[in-house]
């Protein structure tokens, strides 16, 4: 599987119907000898009819999904954007899919949204320390995009959970219908959080290529009970020579936390792309993305002289077909300044070194720290920074803004979100406006500490965006904080 940025949303879907109405324009006139025929017909057959009910009724389905792909980018009243970018109609081929995670005592229940049709499948998984894999369960949608998925929880503490949805065709037995409008491999979906996967039961073959909507998730367990919402994928521009056997690969973040080293590239590789990273003897690798991007994470201690190496070899095991048609089965048909020959090989490869620098993040105590690839999190307890119900800053708190202001002005030409939030106590008014002050006093001190070398955008959420229960005292007080969100990327 690709190595994930955060995700992605809270969508409202409604079905988009066009409904011809000539007919209420016509006054009313007996039945034609025609319709009476027809009328007398159904009702001498009515055998036939309940046979053929499940697919005229099928038929119905993929016709308002036909109509709805059709009118899916009209400004019309019955259309409805689900986010700020994209508006999405039941039965569109552009995929939607989201919802809420919440984890409770002996479950991960999720509360999803989607714009797939009635009746299809989808799968919720929760999976540990990346790659131990704990439990799933499948749902089928419901008539207005939504499913309810609960998840047996592993019951481990301290650990990181992710919480995956998809939609796809491999293990799962989707409906004929289903295959029908998206394709029996995921072939016409289309949409930013599609992707391309190798089925389980074969090789790198076309016929075992698959496509499948995917989002997630990730949280640590502890004595606080998480609620996450699923964001959409962020994708760079998909680079005019994707596919191009001269390949070049650049680094857009390399980030360390002290414990894992972080990369975020982009190339020209096509999606699938198997790419290995090595520093110090530790290792990863990932697919590359739809848009040329990948992510790796490789166990990081500092050792002077070391380099990053990042190599593409379109002979290794688990490649694609496609891939070693268009790079050669022993990559000869590569080129470029990235080829070299390993010792004791006649194959090309490509291999990228960088230097061992990296920007170490840093933060005090007090503060969580959540790096995902390209995203970096800070969440401060309210308490750290303002008194009980008041958005001036207390005189301890400077020490610890200015501790992270140095950490942000290593940062060259990044955006930074500072986003207020409070837990559900109080009227949801003065809830938001106290979040969207505290917000707009840690950007104040923030900006006169750094400078305008660095944009910042602040946001208030109030009680919308919790991360623990508000039903414990525990639960509120880490639901009141303030978050700044970088995005390494921009």
């Amino acid at each position: 599987m690709y190595k994930k940025r955060n995700m992605l949303f809270s969508p409202i879907i409604l079905i988009s119907l066009v409904i011809i109405a000539s007919c209420n324009n016509e006054p009313n006139t007996a039945p034609s000898e025609q319709e009476t025929s027809e009328s007398v017909s159904e009702n001498t057959t009515s055998q036939n009819v309940e046979n053929t009910g499940t697919e005229k009724t099928d038929q119905s389905i993929l016709d308002k999904a036909a109509n709805a792909e059709e009118t899916v980018n009209a400004e019309t009243e019955t259309t409805q954007p689900v986010n700020d970018k994209l508006a999405y109609e039941i039965g569109d081929k552009k995929v939607f899919l989201g919802g809420t995670m919440i984890e409770t005592d002996h479950q991960i229940i999720i509360e999803g949204q989607s714009n797939l049709i009635e009746g299809a499948k989808v799968n919720g998984k929760v999976s540990v320390n990346e790659d131990e894999y704990a439990a799933d369960v499948t749902a089928k949608v419901d008539n207005q995009g939504e499913f309810h998925l609960e998840i047996p929880h592993h019951d481990r503490d301290n650990v990181e959970t992710t919480v995956s949805l998809s939609f796809e065709f491999d293990l799962t037995e989707q409906t004929d219908l289903v295959e029908r409008l998206y394709g029996d491999r995921g072939q016409n979906l289309e949409g930013p959080y599609i992707y391309k996967h190798q089925g389980d039961r074969g090789g790198g073959s076309p016929q075992n290529i698959f496509k499948m909507a995917h989002t997630e998730t990730t949280f640590v367990t502890g004595n606080e009970l998480a609620i996450r919402h699923f964001q959409e994928p962020d994708w760079f521009p998909i680079p005019e020579d994707l596919g191009d056997p001269n390949v070049w690969i650049e680094i857009e973040e390399k980030n360390n936390d002290k414990e894992f080293l972080y990369i975020l590239a982009r190339s020209n590789l096509l999606e699938g792309s198997i790419v290995d990273g090595e520093y110090n003897f530790e290792s990863d690798s990932a697919r590359v993305g739809p848009d040329g991007s990948f992510q790796l994470k490789i166990p990081y201690v500092y050792r002077e002289d070391k380099q990053l190496i990042i190599e593409f070899n379109p002979s290794r095991m688990s490649q694609w077909n496609i891939i070693e048609e268009t790079y050669g089965s022993k990559g000869q048909k590569l080129t470029g300044n990235l080829v070299t020959i390993p010792p004791y090989s006649s194959n090309q490869i490509i291999q990228k070194t960088i230097d061992s620098e990296s920007t170490e993040v840093v933060v005090p105590d007090e503060v969580d720290l959540t790096m995902d690839g390209s995203e970096v999190l800070m969440q401060l307890p309210d308490n750290l920074l303002f008194d009980f119900d008041k958005y001036q800053l207390k005189n301890n708190a400077k020490s610890v803004l200015n501790e992270i202001s140095e950490t942000l002005s290593q940062f060259d030409d990044v955006e930074i979100q500072i986003s207020g939030h409070t837990d559900n106590i109080g009227d949801d008014d003065y809830n938001q406006e106290l979040s969207e002050n505290r917000a707009n006093e840690v950007k104040k001190y923030l900006q006169e500490k750094i400078g305008s070398e660095i944009s910042f955008t602040t946001i208030g959420y109030g009680e919308t965006r919790p991360i623990s229960s508000n039903d414990t005292e525990e639960g509120q007080a880490k639901n009141r904080r303030v978050e700044i969100s970088i995005d390494l990327r921009r």
